[in-house]
């Protein structure tokens, strides 16, 4: 991904001395989980012991990097974690927010896309408009607003969800629904070009927007029985 993060030292100075020059996979994947669990307001009560370093990550720790630095700090932790992962539901969460923020004209047009299609009727309109329709009223109706989705993002990645995974349920819910909103009124393609700084994995795949969706949609199942960690 093109995208410049700042480094996850902006934690902490002491984790960042071991964090800089490890590269073990199963610290890495316990950092990820470890920064995701402090942002969302606690970790498991029965949590095994973990690297030194990543015990040095706490709630106030990564609240504050992200207060100070923009939730950037951290997410670099989470981009290549599992879609079925609490820190992979975030980045996965990160991209949404950083596309309606950085591009908003273009995710008004494709929402305003949308709205539309509910004038439409079915004798008025084309074979293909009326798929079109047909799918954005079965799989994605009501579309949320995107100014509506990213200040709901906006508060679950400043910390706001003080409380547990399980709140997690209504904003993976409302953003999956606004992904297939997108993808039915338009394209499911997300981003376009390699060269895009939010150019990775799970935004230039085949119908990106649909994929992530899905991934949210389960990950507001595993959330609600207490299985996204």
């Amino acid at each position: 991904m093109a995208r410049q993060f700042h480094r996850p030292a902006r934690l902490d100075p002491e984790a960042a001395e071991n964090i800089e020059g490890s590269d073990d996979p199963a610290v890495a994947s316990e950092l990820a989980h470890r920064a995701a669990q402090a942002l969302i307001g606690g970790f498991p009560e029965d949590a095994p012991e973990t690297d030194a370093s990543v015990e040095l990550i706490t709630r106030a720790g990564v609240v504050a990097a992200v207060a100070g630095h923009g939730v950037d700090a951290v997410a670099e932790l989470w981009a290549d974690s599992p879609a079925t992962t609490l820190p992979g539901t975030l980045w996965r969460l990160f991209l949404v927010r950083e596309w309606i923020r950085r591009d908003p004209e273009l995710v008004e047009r494709r929402y305003a896309t949308v709205v539309d299609l509910t004038a439409i009727t079915s004798e008025a309109a084309a074979a293909a408009a009326r798929v079109r329709l047909d799918a954005a009223l079965v799989d994605a109706r009501p579309a949320p607003a995107p100014e509506d989705v990213r200040a709901a993002l906006d508060d679950v990645l400043a910390g706001g969800l003080a409380g547990s995974v399980p709140a997690l349920v209504p904003i993976l819910t409302t953003t999956s629904g606004f992904l297939r909103a997108l993808a039915a009124g338009s394209s499911p393609v997300w981003i376009d070009d390699d060269a895009d700084e939010l150019a990775h994995r799970v935004t230039r795949r085949e119908s990106a927007l649909l994929a992530t969706a899905d991934e949210l949609a389960e990950a507001a199942r595993r959330a609600d029985v207490g299985l996204l960690d």
